[in-house]
């Protein structure tokens, strides 16, 4: 079925779900060869991936990876009548930027949404030396990342917030993350990697690496089954919102969708430049955050508290991105946010290690 499918593609035409399912099955199952997986994914990205594509790779993917139970605490409700009370599992996974030298905006922003209230699944994996991933600078916090479903289930119920490490996650993907490396070009995989969370959250807040694919991807995210999402661009390729310019920003719920522009000067903060919210290493980044979470101020702190000011909306916590950024404040003020941060870490060491065979990836 893949050479079918690469055929298809070579010539510009779209696949249909079912073809994209079988091909995809294909890969994930190791039918098809090296070759024919890299031919096929370098070929759906010269065509670009459809809404479509994307969503029926996606299932085929969800229906090999692990799930984590939530039970009762998962809401599906209306996010119009979305309450805190019901212990929202929100997903913050963003998409991946190979080469990007920002700091791990979106891990701070997890633990400032969770501070807030709000349950957190978060997925990382390990970057591609020597840029730092959601993985390596989780480890750098001091969490422990190697942790069974069951224990990933009890961590979100009793501290609001847990890491999914990748590996967990798509168990039996070695090869796949091997081809990625190997091709070094953005793939269908980056855009599924955020969809791909096992908590089976309803709401999410997506970062894209380009902006012409916000409205894409809230389409696969409905299909999906997601209720209410954002999704992100910003400018200097931010796939955050941004503080160096505007944002766009694609929302859908209710059966509708739009899509609009923000910027930080639209909630009293001063546009900041690429250089103020550079990273480093693993340990430089770790410290980046810790340094917001205790309360410093700037740059680095406004980018957090705007992303984070997203998921406050889009869960119904805030009305609005202003209201949301006062949330965000008030979690890293507070000392809730820091103190999520010190729960996490001392209940993930506090369970017993599961080893697994790890492999890298790429990068948040």
């Amino acid at each position: 079925m893949i050479n079918e499918a690469i055929g298809k593609v070579v010539l510009k035409e779209d696949l249909t779900e079912g073809e994209m399912e079988d091909a995809m099955r294909e890969i994930t199952m190791r039918s098809a060869s090296t070759v024919e997986i890299a031919s096929f994914i370098t070929a759906l990205r010269m065509k670009g991936e459809t809404p479509e594509e994307i969503t029926a790779a996606a299932r085929a993917i969800k229906d090999k990876s692990s799930t984590i139970n939530v039970g009762d605490d998962l809401v599906c409700l209306d996010r119009e009548e979305i309450t805190v009370e019901r212990e929202t599992v929100l997903s913050t996974t963003k998409g991946l930027a190979e080469g990007t030298t920002i700091f791990n905006i979106s891990t701070a922003t997890a633990l400032v949404v969770a501070g807030g209230g709000l349950k957190v699944a978060k997925y990382g994996r390990r970057s591609a030396s020597p840029l730092c991933g959601s993985a390596d600078v989780t480890e750098a916090l001091g969490i422990n990342l190697d942790m069974t479903s069951t224990q990933l289930e009890r961590c979100i119920n009793e501290v609001g917030i847990c890491f999914l490490y990748e590996p967990q996650v798509q168990k039996g993907m070695e090869h796949i993350v091997a081809i990625r490396k190997k091709i070094g070009i953005r793939t269908i995989f980056n855009l599924l990697d955020p969809l791909i969370n096992p908590a089976g959250a309803r709401i999410q807040v997506l970062g894209v690496y380009k902006p012409s694919l916000t409205e894409t991807m809230a389409t696969v995210l409905k299909n999906l089954g997601i209720k209410r999402a954002f999704v992100v661009h910003g400018e200097d390729t931010l796939d955050e919102i941004s503080i160096t310019g505007k944002t766009k920003v694609t929302e859908f719920k209710d059966g509708w969708m739009k899509s609009s522009f923000i910027k930080p000067e639209d909630f009293g903060m001063k546009r900041g430049k690429l250089a103020e919210i550079k990273g480093g290493t693993k340990e430089q980044n770790a410290e980046i955050i810790l340094e917001v979470l205790r309360g410093n101020r700037g740059p680095k702190r406004d980018i957090i508290v705007l992303n984070a000011a997203a998921a406050f909306v889009i869960a119904g916590r805030a009305k609005d991105f202003s209201e949301g950024v006062q949330l965000a404040n008030q979690s890293i003020d507070s000392g809730e946010a820091i103190n999520t941060l010190e729960k996490l870490v001392e209940f993930t060491n506090a369970e017993h290690r599961y080893v697994r065979k790890s492999y890298e990836g790429e990068v948040e």
